[in-house]
């Protein structure tokens, strides 16, 4: 194949642009965690998938997911704060109320995105089992923010595809073929891979973190190609459903449609978290 009819396959990639994320056509909630009684005094937080870990309520750091700390605080009834950090720069902070009556765990987010943006996010959820205070299974029902509002896919070469995620400075360029592939960004946790296959219309992505599944996804872009949906689900987490996955839809911004150049869990998208 010649330089010119290589650089002209890659051009002409339908995934190939700049997209924007449509937050009235996804679904974030419906995902669960578990606050239970931890050892000496401890609380263990498990999502029911890859992570879960132990820390106290004591303002000191404590080992977390992704190669972060946590350090939580109390900060009146039923109230705490949390702080998470990498390598001890702060990422995000998040303060957590129960209700009342103790049926509504609601979460708020704040940090600095690497690009300056700020990041403000807000998740609520329903008590599914027996628990006092934070203790118990909660499961989600409303997520506001959560996720990288823009994407920029590109196909440098046959068969390879590059994600750039601007407001996370975060990128992962390689073959469509499954191999894995290092993702680069200041807040992206060392040893974080993906994998994609590319057929057609749809790719097919697994996430893991040091050689571990973290979180598994299909990409299908629409017959228009002017918009394209994200399913992805955790491992251990039973089959996937849409209605209980996590659901982007996401639109081209059609002033770059044409664009070749340089994309969360986590992730973050594909996944990619940070």
């Amino acid at each position: 194949m010649s330089l010119a009819s290589l650089a002209a396959s890659a051009a002409d990639s339908p995934w190939a642009g700049h997209w924007k994320l449509d937050p009235a056509q996804s679904h974030f909630a419906g995902d669960t965690m578990t606050y239970s009684a931890g050892p000496k005094g401890l609380v263990h937080f498990s999502d029911g998938s890859t992570v879960q870990y132990d820390f106290g309520l004591d303002g000191k750091e404590y080992p977390a997911a992704y190669n972060r700390t946590t350090s939580w605080t109390s900060a009146g009834k039923n109230t705490w704060d949390q702080v998470t950090r990498a390598d001890g720069k702060v990422l995000s902070k998040s303060h957590r109320v129960v209700s009342e009556d103790g049926k509504t765990l609601t979460m708020t987010f704040t940090g600095t995105q690497p690009d300056g943006t700020t990041r403000d996010d807000e998740l609520v959820y329903t008590r599914v089992s027996a628990g006092k205070g934070l203790l118990g299974k909660w499961r989600s029902i409303k997520v506001s923010g959560n996720a990288p509002a823009s994407f920029i896919i590109s196909s440098p070469g046959s068969g390879t595809l590059h994600y750039d995620i601007p407001e996370e400075k975060a990128s992962v360029e390689g073959s469509a073929d499954g191999t894995d592939h290092p993702i680069h960004g200041p807040n992206v946790p060392p040893g974080m891979t993906i994998g994609y296959k590319l057929a057609d219309r749809e790719i097919r992505y697994t996430i893991k973190m040091n050689g571990k599944p973290d979180n598994y996804g299909i990409q299908t872009l629409a017959a228009d190609g002017h918009s394209f949906t994200d399913v992805s689900w955790n491992p251990g987490k039973g089959k996937r459903k849409t209605n209980r996955g996590l659901r982007q839809a996401i639109e081209r911004v059609r002033v770059q449609a044409s664009s070749s150049q340089g994309q969360g869990r986590p992730a973050n998208r594909p996944g990619i978290v940070t």
